[in-house]
């Protein structure tokens, strides 16, 4: 694809809709702490004119919607002829020998032939791999293969796994390891002849040299203890904080709802753990005729007071329902009008962590503000004035020394994984805390906004910790990654553990707890060059303990074709698995203190140098001749710079404005970057630019068959549009979504029809009132009633339906125009102007201009 446009400078232009700067003017009049934004001069003005011009608008790339909402059907079979699908597209996959797409994604699907080659695309060779990933109810399940007590068929130097690249010689007495190259002896016992072809005659009768993906069952040597049982702990704040904000009543109600779910497994355990002042525990074993509490006695080295059977619920005990719900009415009453206005959450968790050093298990953190007393109390404060500047690294990273590393560790050899709900409005230095979550292969999620009053907030609450309880977990988990002679695993990213300490290898990860919401991610270097004409395989092993309690090893096997020619390795590059890639270095980067101390801008400018790179690469040793003014894109990557541009713009990695409070604006806080690089370093990669790049949906003029099934049974939503306020219309309302934010826009002259149907008022200004959408209106008819459903009942359909394809999503926030909000609605239309970062339009330039400066 060629853009044409003339070589200006890229940094005059600004957005000109005139809904976009009503918005910014208005955000900024209703926050004395925002900076005024100077108005174009009339020279910048022209020149942004002249840049429109060249560059034409229509051909901009935008991420398209598939014309037909039944996907492609992908076959993976031998090395990469044909590209797999785009990781966001709802294709099939039929496995053929290499494995589905889903579990292993490089990003380069044929492989360069030596380093040299790679240096001259510019882009990574990695691969971002997802074990556990959901298949398609059109795939069919990974085949469970049993060896008996010999285990599963390994290579004797490498211990790579049998599987379908393993050649079989010399009749089938010998086998080639498709990874190092040794000739292994063929077991008696595993035998079989080979056909004219060297192809064993029951290769279709064998899962493992058949398919891509299998699952081994392993013999007890693969074992240093009983099998991990599936225990689920909930550690809630029950301060008073937590009640005003109506966290613990929430978190209460919501296990009691998740009871039924929890029941499906009969080997899960659950139980609840308290803490205001102190840490409570529950004995509720048979031996007891009532619940009785009994406290940790010391919050500065915490120990459990009751072994986990005295307060753990089995959920195979057909009164199980009955005691968490008898022990939830306890927790109310005792505390529910409590003025304790502290919440020791470190001393809990330590605690926690004691309880379950043997046992091992998940826990759900949920406190309502930071600790200030005991072990793990935070120390520092929020300095408003270090936003925008060098010192801002300090805010969101651990701070040197702190004890929540020792934790970490801790709950990761424990085989204790910790994922953390926090309703903190006050910095609640969720770096030190969160570094727990990080090694464990747990989450952070902040929601500072919650409130009693907003039905929103529950309902958010209750949708994530529904899918903590209903996804399909593995315990014990140890992630080793494989690949050809030649090829090395250079380094890794993602939410895990590595328990070498300084023999830090990256090939080997280690999860306390994983599920199909987790990835990560592994870069490879070249010890030596490939020969043309072989294939380079990736091997990834996940050896884990199954819900049901069962021990495996899952197994992931793929072919890329090596490469000579440069030209290749674009047209086979992935986009999606690119953009992962990069946003994880760059949140590794960002957290670098002594770099973000140094050059705070290091991690923008080296994610738009890496684009610029690749562009200039592409361009110079791949494009036919052309004239200079113009940008070449390759079709595989042709909306690489609207993703760059977006990682850029996202809330992980969008810097603050330089500025003293309190004229200067705090766009993104500390605590809530961290959930949100945390995010980016864990997704999986069919999220991974959605959640940077949201969808936009016009919910004012929904058709009659939105958020209805079609003959598929796919769930139909309406057509998405650019984040753009060139999208946007004063008598609309509008949906925007991702990971990283759930708004809905009403415009200022929205109808008073729809708002009365959608919201029950005929006005809307959320800055003096709250809207909900998940709460029943006096005026609303029970759902199913009357024909078909309301507008209301269809919209919150979409946003519930969007919420459960992600793995973590926000809470929706209602908002109109004068809502001080409307600003972060607006710095999240990513193809915009911001306060500190360009257009979609103006970065086109900025990197063409770069791309012609290389030339000369």
């Amino acid at each position: 694809m060629v853009l044409v446009a003339q070589d200006l400078l890229p940094n005059l232009a600004a957005n000109s809709h005139p809904l976009h700067h009503n918005l910014v003017a208005n955000s900024i009049s209703n926050s004395p702490r925002r900076k005024e934004e100077l108005p174009l001069t009339s020279r910048q003005t022209e020149m942004l004119d002249r840049i429109q011009d060249h560059l034409d608008l229509e051909v901009l790339h935008h991420p398209m919607a598939p014309l037909e909402r039944q996907g492609p059907t992908y076959v993976a079979r031998g090395h990469t002829v044909t590209m797999p699908p785009p990781a966001s597209s709802d294709y099939v996959c039929v496995d053929e020998g290499c494995c589905n797409p889903r579990f292993i994604r490089p990003t380069l699907n044929h492989v360069p032939a030596n380093k040299d080659l790679l240096k001259q695309c510019g882009l990574p060779l990695s691969a971002v791999i997802c074990p556990l990933a959901d298949l398609q109810e059109d795939e069919l399940p990974i085949p469970l293969v049993d060896f008996g007590p010999t285990g599963p068929l390994r290579c004797t130097r490498c211990a790579a796994y049998v599987n379908s690249f393993t050649k079989f010689i010399q009749g089938g007495r010998k086998f080639v390891c498709n990874i190092c190259q040794l000739n292994n002896e063929t077991p008696r016992d595993y035998y079989c002849s080979v056909d004219q072809y060297g192809k064993r005659r029951d290769i279709q009768e064998r899962a493992e040299l058949s398919r891509g993906s299998v699952e081994y069952v392993v013999p007890a040597a693969y074992t240093i203890r009983p099998p991990q049982e599936p225990i689920l702990v909930f550690v809630l704040d029950v301060s008073l904080f937590s009640f005003q904000t109506g966290l613990a009543t929430s978190a209460l109600q919501t296990i009691q709802y998740l009871l039924p779910s929890m029941a499906q497994n009969k080997r899960k355990k659950v139980g609840i753990i308290t803490f205001d002042t102190a840490v409570h525990y529950y004995r509720m074993d048979n031996g007891s005729s009532s619940i009785s509490m009994n406290i940790c006695p010391d919050i500065d080295e915490p120990v459990a007071p009751l072994p986990p059977k005295s307060w753990l619920v089995s959920m195979d005990d057909p009164a199980a329902a009955e005691k968490i719900t008898e022990l939830s009415d306890v927790i109310t009453r005792t505390f529910e009008n409590s003025t304790k206005n502290q919440a020791v959450s470190g001393a809990a968790l330590w605690s926690v962590a004691d309880a379950l050093s043997s046992s091992g298990g998940r826990v759900v953190l949920l406190h309502a503000g930071a600790p200030r007393m005991g072990i793990g109390r935070v120390k520092r404060e929020e300095v408003s004035g270090a936003y925008g500047t060098t010192k801002e690294v300090d805010l969101y990273t651990p701070e040197d020394g702190n004890a929540y590393e020792t934790l970490a560790r801790q709950c990761a050899e424990n085989h204790i994984s910790v994922d953390m709900f926090s309703v903190a409005n006050t910095f609640a230095s969720l770096a030190d805390v969160g570094r727990v979550c990080e090694m464990t292969g747990g989450r952070v999620q902040y929601m500072p906004q919650f409130e009693k009053e907003q039905s929103s907030n529950r309902h958010h609450l209750t949708s994530m910790l529904q899918r903590i309880v209903d996804r399909d977990c593995g315990y014990e988990a140890v992630l080793k990654v494989r690949c050809s002679a030649g090829l090395r695993v250079d380094q890794s990213f993602g939410n895990f553990f590595n328990a070498r300490g300084n023999a830090f290898t990256a090939d080997e990860m280690e999860f306390a707890v994983i599920d199909q919401d987790r990835s990560m991610c592994v870069t490879f270097a070249y010890d030596e060059p490939l020969a043309e004409g072989t294939d380079a395989y990736i091997q990834a092993a996940l050896l884990y303990t199954r819900s049901d309690g069962l021990r495996c090893v899952r197994v992931h096997n793929l072919a890329l074709q090596v490469e000579p020619l440069l030209s290749n390795v674009f047209r086979f590059a992935d986009l999606d698995a690119t953009c992962s890639v990069w946003q994880r270095t760059a949140a590794r980067q960002f957290v670098d203190k002594q770099l973000m101390r140094a050059t705070p801008m290091a991690v923008k400018e080296s994610l738009v140098d890496q684009c610029v790179t690749v562009l200039f690469n592409y361009r110079k040793h791949c494009a036919s001749s052309s004239s200079s003014g113009q940008l070449i894109l390759p079709e595989s990557l042709k909306l690489l710079p609207l993703y760059t541009l977006a990682t850029l713009k996202s809330r992980a990695l969008r810097g603050n404005l330089v500025g003293n409070p309190p004229r200067g604006f705090i766009d993104v806080r500390a605590d809530e970057r961290v959930m949100m690089m945390g995010l980016l370093n864990s997704l999986p990669v069919e999220f991974c630019v959605s959640a940077v790049y949201p969808k936009l949906y016009s919910v004012h003029d929904l058709a009659d068959d939105c958020a209805t099934l079609d003959e598929d049974g796919k769930f139909i939503l309406p057509p998405q549009l650019p984040p753009t306020a060139e999208k946007l219309d004063e008598a609309g309302i509008f949906l925007l979504h991702s990971a990283m934010c759930c708004y809905i826009y009403i415009g200022p002259k929205a109808p008073s029809e729809l708002l009365l149907e959608l919201f029950g008022v005929d006005h809307a200004d959320t800055a003096e009132q709250t809207l909900n959408l998940f709460e029943t209106l006096d005026s609303e008819p029970p759902e199913g009633d009357g024909d078909g459903m309301s507008a209301r009942e269809r919209l919150r359909s979409i946003v519930e339906y969007l919420n459960s394809t992600i793995p973590i999503s926000q809470p929706l926030e209602i908002l109109s125009k004068n809502d001080w909000r409307a600003n972060r609605f607006m710095s999240a239309l990513v193809e915009d102007r911001t306060r500190n970062d360009v257009s979609y339009v103006e970065f086109l330039v900025q990197v063409h201009k770069k791309i012609q400066y290389k030339f000369h």
